[in-house]
């Protein structure tokens, strides 16, 4: 057999598993970072929705603050909606408009009580939404924020992911190698 044949034999099935333990590592720390976004919002959500339902007057809890557009702005946003998707209080908007939620998504919380989800309404604006119906089901409340910092920080991960694969992968064949060339038995006259 070829001297290099023995070499990539030895080396190809410890490469395979260096290459699936690289994706497990990417894939479980991804979805880390991913849900863990959604945090902040879950607290906000389910807070608000709580108090609306020992009496907190919805305007009060989103804040009248001034328009949070969200293609500009990292900050987290509440906005709480009727049973029929209208804005009852909250200032997130959307390219100067309103905030609006399919009213597929306000259905699916009134039904199931709570949702998250990632939504791009548009191109360069995703957002980790959360939302909660109150318990008498008469208001919706979704909490959001960007995935931009999110989005960085997996792609730093894929990076560091991949540079590491690459990096064992070739040591590994370095040392497959050298093994090769110590077990080699000297030819004898």
């Amino acid at each position: 057999m070829n001297k290099y044949a023995n070499v990539f034999k030895a080396w190809f099935g410890y490469a395979a598993i260096i290459t699936l333990a690289c994706g497990i590592i990417y894939v479980t720390v991804q979805q880390n970072f991913r849900l863990s976004a959604n945090d902040p919002q879950i607290q906000m959500a389910q807070d608000a929705a709580i108090a609306i339902d020992k009496g907190a007057d919805p305007k009060e809890l989103a804040g009248t603050n001034a328009a949070l557009e969200l293609s500009q702005n990292l900050s987290p946003f509440l906005v709480v909606y009727d049973r029929s998707g209208n804005i009852i209080a909250g200032a997130a908007t959307l390219n100067g408009k309103p905030l609006k939620i399919p009213q597929g998504v306000i259905d699916y919380i009134l039904k199931n009580g709570r949702d998250a989800a990632s939504w791009q309404p548009e191109p360069g604006v995703r957002q980790a939404m959360v939302g909660f119906s109150t318990a008498k089901k008469d208001y919706i409340v979704v909490a959001g924020r960007s995935l931009a910092p999110t989005e960085e920080r997996i792609g730093r991960l894929g990076e560091q992911v991949a540079f590491g694969w690459v990096l064992s992968v070739i040591g590994l064949l370095v040392v497959a190698f050298l093994q090769d060339m110590i077990t080699k038995k000297p030819v004898t006259a």
